[in-house]
């Protein structure tokens, strides 16, 4: 399921004229926090994990991000969401892989203590099927 879309701008560019894989970590945490929220009834969520980070193809200044986000483990208290990003050419609609991720996220109350997900079983089912049909 398509999360967001970010444009990188030239203060993302590090040296090698390339975005920081920082920052793109940082903006994925950000996206997998917003994605758990979409697919449930929870209000917070802390990312416990991240694992497998790959970075498959380098970001450039005026390119535009998408990010995509689907389920791939449900827990009593946490999910585990699949990340790709990949730039998108509106002109074209080309898409190409650039990093891709897996993010585990709790949910958790206002004292920060692990609380259930509270699943939206519709926005579930969106994101896998979203992901089926972007794999054609």
């Amino acid at each position: 399921m398509l999360i967001s879309r970010e444009m990188v701008l030239d203060m993302d560019i590090a040296l090698n004229a390339a975005m920081f894989g920082g920052d793109m970590m940082a903006r994925m945490d950000k996206v997998a926090g917003i994605a758990a929220s979409l697919m449930s009834r929870n209000r917070r969520f802390l990312t416990v994990k991240v694992s497998e980070l790959i970075f498959h193809s380098p970001v450039r200044a005026g390119e535009i991000i998408e990010f995509h986000a689907a389920v791939a483990r449900q827990g009593r208290t946490s999910l585990t969401l699949d990340l790709e990003v990949q730039v998108y050419e509106p002109q074209t609609e080309a898409r190409r892989d650039v990093t891709s991720g897996e993010f585990v996220m709790v949910a958790v109350d206002e004292a920060l203590h692990p609380e259930p997900v509270l699943w939206k079983p519709e926005m579930v089912h969106a994101a896998t099927e979203a992901r089926r049909r972007r794999k054609g």
